[in-house]
Formats: structure tokens, C-alpha cells, sequence
């Protein structure tokens, strides 16, 4: 299939450059899923597609789509460019770890509009100011089914109790609430208030989301415990996840 010329919105996912002039753009198209697309003379001062190509920029693009090969991009109509994301480097981390997981979790020209609304949103989040750590592990437990992983996460695999203190088991393949702890001796042993927000994350609506705080404390024992669901069942190895951890560890040298 090759459409000669298309206008469609577009998330930029990341760059690289191609050659010693050009550009590979990875852009996660609302119609036509992921495409990469090739930008010629990209370091020339009149190119109109320089910013429109940065990551995490949101536009209504113009250009040919192609199913074999590059796509090619040709001008753009309106943009948003995610200036705070930009200029600060943990949410400058965080929006290219989230563009880089959900590359990971679908193949390229699949079509996904649930999730092309939810990086949106999940971008938006991040530009206004909302933590990117928090607003990061929402997607990523949201994320688990687009790698085929669906652990029960609203309620207890044993009796469907969805209120109370909860922890996760492997082997049943879910959470567990407080009376059901003795059926797997060796679950996870999260801290109550871990299983509490990871149950909530996999339920919130970004379009809703008004305002959450969490202190350092609590966004640590998430962390753990959204690393454990990873580890456990999809194993991927991103260079922007290690990248957001060598941060922390920075930011926190005695944690």
C-alpha cells in the first residue's frame, strides 16, 4: 500500500540520524500506526520539518505513507512542541521512556487508537507539570496487556474481593487480598501501599486525572513493584529505562 499524500496526527518517538545530512523519524501515526520516515537535508536552517521531527512533538503531518520501505514526511499543518519536557531532563527521561516502551509493546502499521490517546494523554500529563515518574508507571501497568501479559490487578484471583490489603502472586497469576496470603507462601511480599497503587494505576483515566502526589517513599515501592511485574513477565531491557534508574540513584544516593 502506498497513499501518495496524507494529512494524519502523529507522536514522535524518537530520531536518528541517517547518512550525514538526513533523518529517520519514528512516528507513531494515529491511522496508520508506527512508520519511520525519512527527512532529507534535515540540518539545513530552512527546514521546515527540524522541530516537527524532535521527539515527543505531537503534529498534524503531512506526507506519503508507505508500507514497504520509509515513509516520507512532506510538511506540517499545526504542532505542539513540549517545550517544559524539553528543557527539564526528568521529564525529558521519562516522555523517552515512554515512547520507547510503547514502540516495544506493538509492531510497526498496527493500528491502536486507545493507545495512541494514551501516549497523548500520558505527554500532556508530563508537560504540564505532572510528576513523569507517577504518570510513567500508570502507562507501564496499563501497558502490560499490549505485551500479552494480563494479570488479574483489580481484584483478589481467589475470591474477587476488591477492597483491603492486597499483594501480588505469580502463581496465581494475580493479586491476592490478606486472607488468601497464606495460598502462596512465596508472593511477592510487596508493602501494602505497592499492590494499593499498582491496583489503582491499572483503573485511572488520564483524561481525569486531576491532580496525585505521592512522596518519595511510596514512588520507590512502586517502582519496585511495576519492576517486578516487568521482570517477571515481559523482560525488556530499555536503554532510557536504565538511563531513568541511574537517575534516581543519583538523585537519591542514599536510598
Amino acid at each position: 500500500m502506498t497513499i501518495n499524500q496524507a494529512t494524519f496526527p502523529g507522536i514522535v518517538l524518537y530520531q536518528r540520524p541517517y547518512k550525514e545530512k538526513d533523518l529517520l523519524v519514528k512516528i507513531f501515526t494515529q491511522p496508520y500506526g508506527k512508520r519511520m520516515f525519512f527527512v532529507r537535508n534535515i540540518h539545513k536552517p530552512n527546514n521546515v520539518l527540524k522541530q516537527p521531527s524532535f521527539a515527543f512533538v505531537r503534529a498534524e503531518y503531512i506526507g506519503t505513507i508507505n508500507d514497504r520501505g520509509f515513509s516520507f514526511l512532506k510538511e506540517v499543518k499545526s504542532m505542539t512542541f513540549p517545550k517544559h519536557t524539553m528543557s527539564d531532563l526528568e521529564a525529558m527521561a521519562y516522555a523517552s521512556y515512554l515512547c520507547h516502551l510503547v514502540d516495544a509493546s506493538m509492531p510497526d502499521r498496527e493500528v491502536d487508537q486507545v493507545l495512541f490517546t494514551q501516549l497523548e494523554q500520558a505527554l500532556d500529563k508530563i508537560e504540564t507539570g505532572f510528576n513523569p515518574a507517577i504518570i510513567s508507571n500508570i502507562l507501564e501497568v496499563q501497558l502490560l496487556a499490549k505485551f500479552g501479559v494480563m494479570p488479574q490487578l483489580h481484584a483478589c484471583q481467589i475470591c474477587q474481593e476488591d477492597q483491603g490489603i492486597f499483594d501480588f502472586s505469580v502463581a496465581f497469576d494475580g493479586l491476592l487480598c490478606q486472607k488468601h496470603f497464606g495460598r502462596d507462601p512465596r508472593r511477592l511480599h510487596w508493602p501494602a501501599r505497592a499492590a494499593h497503587f499498582v491496583k489503582l494505576f491499572s483503573q485511572i483515566n488520564f483524561a481525569k486525572l486531576e491532580s496525585i502526589q505521592l512522596n518519595s517513599q511510596s514512588q520507590a515501592v512502586i517502582r519496585r513493584a511495576i519492576d517486578d511485574l516487568y521482570d517477571e513477565y515481559v523482560g525488556l531491557h530499555l536503554k532510557s529505562k536504565s538511563f531513568i534508574d541511574k537517575l534516581a540513584n543519583f538523585s537519591n544516593p542514599l536510598d
